[in-house]
């Protein structure tokens, strides 16, 4: 009879234990979550142009972007815009050495603004290093937007030695 008295109150203990359990709170929603992903094309992208200094530059006049291809190198001749649908984000990091790189992974249209994030590809330690300058960009065209644009590099050291 001791036993039963026991066993009941285990039972009881535990469904009382299991029953008050914190009611789950709904996961918070980061800034990331919200973002919706914009669609974007390369136009083109190379290791060398004539600018002095590193840029990021929101293009939406085809005066404009005429006057930065007459500045910028591509490796392959650069796709047609069309500014009355598109917009062209480009960037470019002048860089004091070769084997840099450089390419747009996303863009994002978060709240009232633009980010166009894009990775810098840099020669690790263990690379010999060039001493020609260069000046590593791409340009990409997306959806026209009127909205403010935030540029993100992320830098990202590339091993050369061999695997």
């Amino acid at each position: 009879m001791h036993r039963l008295g026991f066993f009941s109150g285990l039972i009881f203990l535990v469904t009382v234990l299991t029953g008050c359990e914190p009611a789950q709170q709904m996961p918070e929603f980061t800034e990331e979550d919200l973002a919706e992903i914009i669609p974007h094309a390369s136009l083109g992208r190379g290791l060398q142009a004539s600018l002095d200094t590193t840029a990021t530059r929101v293009i939406s006049e085809q005066s404009t972007w005429s006057a930065y291809t007459d500045s910028l190198r591509p490796l392959l001749p650069f796709k047609s815009v069309d500014f009355e649908l598109e917009t062209v984000l480009l960037a470019a990091v002048d860089v004091n050495s070769g084997g840099y790189d450089l390419r747009f992974e996303v863009v994002e249209s978060l709240r009232d603004t633009v980010v166009a994030t894009y990775r810098l590809f840099t020669p690790d330690t263990d690379c010999r290093r060039s001493y020609a300058p260069g000046v590593p960009f791409e340009a990409i065209r997306i959806p026209r937007t009127l909205a403010a644009v935030r540029f993100v590099q992320i830098e990202e050291a590339v091993d050369c030695a061999p695997s």
